[in-house]
């Protein structure tokens, strides 16, 4: 009881100290500082901006996120998501995956294969032998079928080496790669040609639902990965049909922007910044690369970099 008086009381004096600081406090501290007119300014800039990028892209037409698996096609509130790649795809490339999967596991291996790296190759062993019993089941024809199961045996005595001698040859693993990259490259024609027919019995099919005049401005919008992002399988067709020599007026490559809302953003920053840069510059690609690029290219010129 004691011990809460005392609290108490010096909670209270606590209180009254405050009190007794607060005028003076207020009095020596400096009054908050005017915010910078420009900064203000550049800010409403950035919102208006905002606000233009959402009327680009609704004054943009019909506009396609083309992204992996599928196709999505906006098309005056109206939107549609279609497949083009068809499961004999995805079967093609899970069995070409499976030498490369071999070969950065074992690429790097040094010394003896023992403990738990062992383990992880009798397990992969173990995946290996119940993937090539499911192999007759699937959609191949005879020939795929003849070429998936050479794939995977070679893949399985590769693997079994290994296991059995605890180690992994350079030379074997060299000769491995070679002996089954042909049989790779047939599985990526026939992948190919199974997503292309898709994709372009698709078009057709959404060309009838444009008018003349909206197909001859509809936008695309590829999403990908970086490292495909040269000769993309969907950009060089869609820089096919739309005849664009380069990226950024009606064809945009989104580049890890795995949300649709991500890739429309991209693509309506370059709508707008294609208007900008014909009213300013006379040049409509000239807000897709760094405004400060050419004055930056004059300035290291005239002042050479020691190396």
């Amino acid at each position: 009881m004691q011990w809460s008086k005392c609290v108490d009381a010096l909670f209270a004096f606590v209180l009254l100290i405050g009190a007794g600081a607060g005028p003076a406090a207020a009095q020596d501290a400096a009054p908050p500082a005017a915010p910078d007119p420009l900064i203000t300014l550049n800010e409403a800039f950035r919102a208006e901006y905002k606000d233009a990028l959402a009327d680009a892209l609704a004054r943009g037409g019909p506009v396609i996120v083309a992204q992996e698996d599928e196709l999505i096609f906006l098309h005056n509130g109206f939107r549609e998501q279609a497949t083009i790649r068809p499961p004999i795809y995805h079967e093609l490339k899970a069995v070409a995956h499976i030498p490369l999967a071999l070969y950065v596991t074992l690429a790097f291996e040094t010394g003896s294969v023992a403990g738990p790296r062992l383990a992880h190759l009798e397990h992969y062993h173990s995946l290996l032998l119940r993937a090539r019993a499911s192999l007759p089941q699937r959609r191949f024809t005879r020939e795929q079928l003849e070429r998936q199961q050479h794939i995977v045996s070679e893949s399985v005595d590769l693997l079994e080496q290994v296991i059995a001698t605890r180690s992994v040859s350079r030379e074997g693993l060299a000769r491995f790669a070679s002996s089954v990259t042909p049989l790779l490259w047939a599985n990526v024609n026939e992948a190919t040609d199974s997503e292309m027919t898709l994709l372009y019995a698709q078009m057709a099919k959404w060309r009838n639902q444009m008018t003349p005049e909206e197909w001859r401005h509809f936008h695309v919008v590829v999403v990908g990965a970086h490292m495909p992002r040269q000769q993309h399988l969907l950009y060089q067709y869609f820089a096919r049909l739309l005849d664009q020599g380069q990226e950024g007026q009606r064809l945009v490559y989104a580049e890890a922007q795995w949300q649709e809302q991500q890739a429309l953003n991209l693509l309506a920053r370059h709508i707008l910044d294609a208007a900008v840069g014909e009213a300013f510059f006379g040049d409509a690609m000239r807000m897709h690369r760094d405004l400060l690029a050419d004055a930056a290219k004059a300035y290291l010129d005239a002042h050479p970099i020691d190396r």
